[in-house]
């Protein structure tokens, strides 16, 4: 099924075009571009019909009074659209102010987490979302299918991601791969509805899946590869590239906020020069929006290119190399014909932000600017309404003693049990900690160590499971931000002993925003500046939110029923029926 489909009549006049024997609707006129496939730098023709390139070569088109002539400065070079082949765009920000931020960073295409339109919408309500964003939007937005919920103990989870929705969601037009696979200790126990999930993505629609291996050793990358598994982003340090690699998987090198790695991981790789770069794929992972400006495809690319590989080599990984991993290298990943003209004008070969972005055929950003300004549909806040939750929260509920074993912190987002003393005051580093359901019927009450000093309440909606994250050392304020974050619609509120307020209103569905990333930017900024100021001792504390009950790292976790460790597979406390 082709992503962007044509008629046989639209197919018939670009086939025309092709051929010189018809007029294109743009001519760019003598242009340097990087051939990905070559490696060369060459000046060429290329003619464009509509949303794609027909013609790349010596030869002139037939120029008629529809065609519009495009010259380039000599100095400029024209590189392929960037392809950012591990997206959340989720993260406050919604899938809508993501794409439009990263195309003035040349990322005109995205592979995309469908998690949070699983949590939220039917499969109906989701499958409308991805296409009418395809048909609204500057950029192309392309999806993953997920066969898991990152949380486990949710039976509800479980038939969310039954076959029958997994097969609506692989047969779209706009869905390339499975994954990311989280759950893979449970298919290599035997897990029939995983097992069915892979085999029915590799062998039925004959798409990719994608790992999630952090940590896996030979043997498993060597099952999981097996199984059908064909790229994984979690690799930590060179060797982990190099095992990888050799299996023939694809390996995707991170920057993101809460991981990176992509400059220790480009000296390890460049120890090794007889490695195929073009099994090397670069994301940034889902980053918060602080970190949004400085790890896009075009920051990547400049890392890249700073530690020293060719340019051919550097641009591949950002463009050629995911295309042809998913299977869309005719479409998409280089300039030639038959592709959609996704192109990037930049100064120079060493200066990967481009100057002029086309998308399909349109310019999107020039000089630099968004051409039109771009602010989110009024369709997409209707879709994610605010949170709608009337729960009569009781100061009482965090007074239930649940067990004596807190949540520290090791880093953003690796945790481990520690023991205290229900009856002892909070020591200065720690604050009280509480999962409540978004339905009001379950509670959790612990410790956290390592999150903040003098920090008398936060609430925060902004979590994996949709559930309410309370932390704090005043427990009559934690109930009074969690109160009044529901009734604004959802998001952040964080209450500090010197009266300072942190306010980061997500009211798309209680964990997204409309605003754009720039104003998002800042707003991240300063909630981490004074997060850090009273003690978080670590970059992201916004994924430490987030990811308290992701089930799928180490090494405990908040859930519905209580308090889990991961690894040894055993409660080590109960939550409380309200």
């Amino acid at each position: 099924m082709s992503i962007r489909p044509q008629t046989l009549e639209q197919y018939q006049s670009f086939m025309l075009i092709a051929q010189r024997k018809k007029s294109p609707s743009q001519w760019l006129k003598g242009v340097n571009v990087l051939n990905v496939y070559t490696g060369q730098v060459e000046t060429v023709h290329i003619h464009i019909a509509g949303d794609r390139i027909a013609y790349v070569g010596e030869k002139e088109p037939v120029v008629g009074p529809e065609t519009k002539v495009i010259e380039l400065q000599p100095h400029q070079v024209i590189v392929p659209g960037y392809i950012e082949p591990h997206a959340h765009p989720f993260q406050w920000y919604n899938p809508f102010t993501w794409g439009d931020y990263v195309l003035k960073q040349g990322t005109t295409t995205s592979i995309n987490d469908n998690m949070s339109l699983f949590k939220h919408l039917t499969d109906d309500q989701a499958l409308q979302f991805i296409e009418r964003l395809d048909a609204e939007g500057d950029h192309l937005w392309l999806w993953w299918s997920r066969f898991d919920a990152q949380t486990a103990f949710d039976e509800k989870s479980r038939t969310r991601f039954a076959p029958s929705s997994l097969q609506r969601w692989l047969s779209h037009r706009l869905v390339i791969q499975g994954g990311e696979f989280t759950s893979w200790p449970l298919f290599l126990e035997g897990d029939v509805q995983l097992q069915e999930a892979m085999l029915l993505t590799r062998q039925t629609y004959q798409k990719r899946v994608e790992g999630h291996l952090p940590g896996a050793s030979a043997e498993t990358l060597n099952a999981l590869t097996a199984a059908g598994i064909g790229a994984d982003h979690e690799s930590l340090n060179g060797e982990d590239v190099v095992k990888r690699l050799r299996l023939g998987l694809y390996a995707t090198l991170r920057y993101s906020s809460i991981r990176p790695d992509l400059p220790e991981l480009l000296k390890d790789i460049r120890q090794h020069p007889e490695l195929n770069t073009n099994r090397l794929m670069l994301t940034n992972d889902g980053s918060m929006p602080y970190f949004l400006e400085g790890s896009g495809c075009d920051n990547m690319i400049r890392m890249v290119l700073n530690e020293g590989f060719e340019p051919a080599e550097a641009y591949r990984m950002a463009t050629l190399n995911p295309a042809t991993y998913y299977g869309i290298d005719l479409l998409l990943g280089g300039i030639a014909p038959g592709r959609l003209a996704h192109l990037n004008v930049l100064e120079s070969l060493d200066e990967p932000t481009p100057t002029h972005v086309m998308v399909d055929g349109k310019w999107v950003i020039q000089d630099k600017k968004r051409r039109t300004l771009a602010a989110t549909p009024q369709w997409i806040k209707d879709r994610f309404s605010p949170l709608q939750q009337n729960i009569n929260c009781e100061v009482s509920w965090l007074e239930h003693i649940c067990g004596d074993i807190g949540v520290e912190l090791v880093n953003e987002v690796i945790t481990r049990p520690y023991t205290y003393t229900p009856d002892n005051e909070l020591s200065e580093d720690e604050c009280y900690l509480s999962l409540l359901t978004n339905d009001g019927r379950y509670i959790l009450n612990t410790r956290i160590k390592g999150f903040a000093r003098h920090l008398e309440a936060l609430a925060s909606t902004f979590t994996v499971t949709k559930d309410y994250i309370l932390i704090g050392r005043d427990k009559e304020k934690m109930i009074s931000v969690l109160k009044r974050t529901i009734e604004e619609g959802g998001g952040i509120r964080a209450l500090f002993e010197d009266g300072n307020e942190q306010v980061i209103p997500l009211p798309l569905a209680g964990g997204m925003s409309p605003e754009p990333v720039e104003t998002l930017i800042t707003m991240s900024q300063d909630f981490i500046e004074k997060l850090q100021h009273e003690g978080h001792p670590f970059n992201d504390p916004i994924y430490t939110l987030l990811f308290l009950t992701a089930t799928h790292l180490p090494f405990i976790r908040l859930t519905e029923q209580g308090l889990y460790a991961i690894k040894d597979k055993e409660w080590l406390m109960s939550s409380l029926r309200l």
